[in-house]
């Protein structure tokens, strides 16, 4: 399976941290994917479960499920993220129950052959070459009944953001993707595909949240004014509302592996 096209952070980590985690962007993310895996798997609350964070970039998702008690696998393509989560984990001394594996997910089963109670993949999916393949073979690693948290970046929204900022000519022709020197991701995905491919791995989907429904279209001027307690429970409030869900910069669907 050809990985060379896969988008690697190594040179955009502080970038990432700056612009994603340390914002609201971040905290909308965190609250939103928390919410959907309390509410599903009331397991995440008291501990105890297996988790491969596939793709898990700088461990803040991660560090929270750590937090818990939960068994840990980490895997990303980026070394330089993956000593960012490392030396998280390590502030936060919760490195122990962590297993910390430097390698594409294509290639993770040349470093684990064991399945896990749930599998995260978030914000990979659209900066694969092959995100379909990709996705099916992750899949071997989610035990019978076991649960999928997939959140990925929705052309849907992009077009949408696109066309409200007045940027036509990025639709028109159709130059949506970034070129992988930014934050932009350079495959999103069209929710429908995904939805279908988790139609066809037999995947039956518990629930569905947009991520960032409406933050990325407020000003910068008005983003001061708003609390962010306030900015939260609005977020989670139309997140599974349509259409403010497939219009959202992110959609997450948690999906339960059929036996």
């Amino acid at each position: 399976m050809p990985i060379k096209d896969d988008q690697n952070f190594d040179n955009l980590s502080q970038q990432f941290r700056k612009n994603i985690y340390n914002t609201p962007k971040g905290q909308i993310r965190l609250n939103i994917l928390w919410r959907d895996l309390v509410e599903q798997i009331p397991e995440i609350e008291t501990g105890g479960l297996s988790i491969l964070d596939a793709g898990a970039g700088q461990g803040n998702f991660a560090l929270q499920l750590a937090q818990k008690k939960h068994q840990l696998t980490l895997c990303d393509l980026s070394s330089k993220m993956l000593q960012d989560a490392q030396a998280l984990f390590s502030e936060h001394q919760l490195e122990k129950n962590v297993q910390f594996i430097h390698t594409p997910v294509q290639k993770l089963s040349e470093h684990i052959d064991t399945q896990y109670d749930v599998v995260l993949f978030h914000a990979v999916l659209e900066w694969l070459a092959e995100p379909k393949e990709t996705l099916k073979q992750l899949l071997t690693f989610i035990k019978p009944d076991g649960y999928l948290s997939l959140m990925f970046y929705s052309r849907t929204g992009l077009i949408y953001q696109n066309l409200t900022n007045g940027n036509f000519d990025y639709v028109l022709n159709n130059t949506l993707a970034g070129e992988g020197k930014s934050l932009t991701p350079t495959n999103p995905q069209d929710p429908e595909d995904v939805y279908s491919w988790l139609n066809e791995f037999k995947l039956e989907s518990l629930t569905r949240s947009g991520v960032r429904v409406f933050y990325d279209g407020i000003s910068r001027e008005r983003r001061k004014q708003i609390s962010e307690e306030e900015l939260l429970e609005l977020e989670k409030r139309f997140s599974r509302i349509e259409p403010y869900c497939s219009l959202a910069r992110y959609v997450h669907v948690l999906c339960q592996k059929q036996s």
